[in-house]
């Protein structure tokens, strides 16, 4: 003998996958109001070839940049490491997205040269590409910037204050 729900089954299994594509097929996106406008992207500028130096810097000088206060230090690597330990005074600039983030610091980035300041670009090692990137970018925006390619690690392994 079997079950009363059995009986019932096909037809519960039919109503219930034919409601849900009724219910797709009725949905439909929702149209932005006109008083909700989304926040213009930014947009990259123009490549203007690198009129800004990209130069790279020794662990030994930069420390000394660093101690005087004449370092802009930009941290390339991605935001979580950055929130586990960073260079003291470190702003961080993942790569992914730093063309976006150069724009938003640009005040900051035009006072420190100004000031004569170095800006210092770092990542993670000395396999990591990162540090190299940001600069190249800091370059395309017409801003002079150092790699030190030594990196996190380096930093680290020399016994240097770290936040």
């Amino acid at each position: 003998m079997t079950p009363a729900w059995n009986k019932w089954l096909p037809a519960v299994t039919v109503f219930a996958l034919t409601a849900c594509v009724d219910r797709a097929e009725e949905t439909k996106p929702p149209v932005p109001s006109p008083q909700a406008q989304p926040e213009a992207e930014y947009k990259k500028p123009p490549r203007l070839h690198a009129r800004g130096k990209v130069s790279s810097i020794s662990l030994e000088d930069f420390f000394v940049l660093h101690e005087s206060g004449q370092a802009m230090v930009i941290d390339a690597r991605p935001a979580i490491f950055h929130q586990f330990g960073r260079l003291p005074g470190a702003i961080s600039m993942p790569a992914k997205n730093c063309d976006t983030a150069i724009h938003k610091r640009e005040d900051e980035i035009k006072a420190a040269i100004a000031a004569g300041k170095t800006i210092v670009v770092y990542c993670s090692g000395l396999m990591c590409p990162d540090a190299r990137t940001v600069a190249m970018h800091l370059s395309g925006f017409g801003y002079p910037a150092s790699v030190f390619s030594g990196g996190w690690d380096a930093w680290k392994e020399a016994g240097m204050p770290v936040e």
